[in-house]
């Protein structure tokens, strides 16, 4: 383990000028470390509050709620010669490309790294300990980064989150290429380019998603849809993440015991007095709603139907587990990482019996079948079909 010597004091960029400054300094840079914050876990509206970039020699905390023109960050994700080290890129990469349509040509990620070395623990503050000795204060982890003016203990603790991204990129690099593992991390790295923004939201089904609630009579679901639609506009007429208007567990207690009075609601266990306080009348009003549902409108649970396997490919699925665990023990690495189940679950309904053939399984990496063994998985395969 080597020591990181300490960064310099990063530089907070809070105008257009500023960040073109700095854009100078990332002219010919080879590569960056680049981060973002976000603020889900406080506001309704997500969106990027604060972008990290680190070279080898300074760190920059970018504000784009107070610049309007962020395209020298999207020239550097666009260019193919600039490798941008992310920790854990994907939401990164999802909400860049959501937010201003960048996308990132060249990128480094050294969680999907760590994973690939087997580290136990691959969240940024442990291998940070690990490599360099450094312990992160967790305690601004859930942050609200859109709050304005930032704090410089704020400012310190997201410079961090980038300032020894360089670094631990060499190390685990370097771990990967004496293991013969960095191609395996190169093809991941390769599909993190592909990487854009889906919304999920939007289907009025986000009630179903509440602890139990796939389980309730259809008259309560009804109550649960429309107490779980008045939470959606409240914390969007307030910008605040709907938990902090009223938990899950509270919508299930009122789902469930459907109060129409003031008094009943107050009685209630599972419902914050405060929030019967501040929402009581509306909340009667949403139960209300529910319960007058017609109960040819209540919601219906659609239960999805898991394709069925024939008995031979249950049988091959065994076989791919068994060599799956075995590779796993011998490499070092969660058996998630080296192969999921639903690849295992598509080798095994293609039931390949060449080389060929499997290489053509859709979900099937090349890394995996080189993990795994090409000749081994044919054999799992084919070993104990009649």
């Amino acid at each position: 383990m080597r020591k990181s010597g300490a960064p310099r004091e990063p530089l907070f960029l809070a105008n257009d000028d500023a960040l073109e400054a700095f854009a100078s300094h990332l002219e010919g840079q080879s590569r960056i470390a680049l981060d973002t914050e976000a603020a889900s876990f406080h506001r309704y509206v997500d969106r990027i509050y604060l972008i990290q970039v680190s070279t080898e020699s300074r760190t920059a905390i970018v504000d784009p709620l107070a610049i309007s023109n962020l395209k020298p960050i999207g020239r550097l994700l666009a260019d193919s010669s600039v490798e941008v080290v992310f920790h854990d890129a994907d939401y990164d990469l999802r909400v860049l490309d959501r937010d201003y349509g960048f996308r990132a040509k060249c990128v480094f990620d050294t969680r999907i790294a760590a994973q690939l070395l087997g580290e136990p623990s691959v969240g940024l503050g442990p291998l940070l300990e690990k490599y360099f000795g450094i312990k992160v204060d967790k305690k601004l982890q859930r942050a609200d980064w859109s709050l304005r003016p930032l704090t410089p203990e704020m400012i310190s603790y997201a410079a961090s989150d980038t300032a020894y991204l360089l670094g631990l990129r060499d190390e685990l690099r370097t771990r990967l290429q004496k293991q013969g593992r960095l191609e395996w991390a190169e093809e991941e790295f390769k599909r993190l380019e592909t990487i854009r923004w889906t919304s999920n939201g939007g289907n009025g089904q986000g009630f179903l998603r509440v602890k139990n609630a796939k389980s309730l009579p259809r008259k309560s679901l009804a109550v649960l849809k429309a107490v779980h639609e008045w939470r959606e506009a409240k914390a969007a007429s307030l910008d605040r993440a709907p938990f902090r208007v009223l938990g899950n567990q509270a919508l299930a207690v009122l789902a469930q015991s459907a109060p129409t009075t003031l008094r009943r609601l107050r009685s209630l266990g599972g419902v914050p007095a405060s929030s019967v306080r501040r929402y009581g009348d509306e909340l009667i009003r949403a139960v209300q709603k529910g319960l007058d549902t017609p109960a040819d409108k209540y919601p219906k649970v659609e239960r999805p139907t898991r394709p069925k396997i024939s008995r031979n490919a249950q049988q091959r699925m065994e076989r791919l587990k068994a060599l799956r665990r075995r590779a796993a023990i011998d490499l070092g690495i969660e058996i998630g990482v080296l192969c999921p189940n639903g690849t295992l679950q598509s080798i095994a309904v293609a039931a390949p019996t060449t080389t060929k053939e499997l290489t053509k399984v859709a979900d099937l990496k090349r890394w995996q079948c080189q993990a795994l063994g090409a000749t081994e998985l044919l054999q799992a395969v084919n070993g104990g079909d009649k």
